[in-house]
């Protein structure tokens, strides 16, 4: 079922939380931007930048980019919002696990397809 508001409520939660953070991200229209040439790379960009500040920072490929991020952002209380997400390579591409980030970092996924969660190991789920 789509357009009940996810998207509004992780904005909500974003608007309200990312400055308690040390880096933060809202990645929405995931599922539009990863279908577009290099979309995962784009995206994998867009958080670096977002988190980091540093806009001439380019990942290249997808490999080199999960590798910057984990390096980069280990050690960083980071929030990141994955909106519309529709396939498991994407939670895969963007953010495989907590040890991606820093202890206390929070990883909030909207998507219309519970069983990516599921299958990503999600700890947490609510449904809206």
């Amino acid at each position: 079922m789509g357009d009940i508001g996810k998207t509004t409520i992780a904005k909500a939660v974003f608007n309200k939380f990312a400055d308690s953070f040390e880096g933060s991200s809202f990645l929405a229209n995931i599922r539009e931007t990863s279908k577009q040439h290099l979309g995962f790379v784009q995206l994998q960009e867009m958080i670096l930048f977002d988190m980091l500040g540093d806009k001439n920072l380019k990942v290249g490929n997808i490999h080199r980019g999960i590798n910057i991020i984990k390096e980069r952002l280990c050690s960083k209380l980071v929030l990141l919002i994955l909106d519309d997400v529709d396939e498991l390579d994407l939670l895969e591409t963007l953010a495989r696990g907590q040890k991606w980030f820093g202890q206390g970092s929070r990883i909030i996924i909207t998507t219309r397809k519970k069983h990516l969660l599921m299958t990503h190991e999600v700890k947490r789920t609510y449904t809206v």
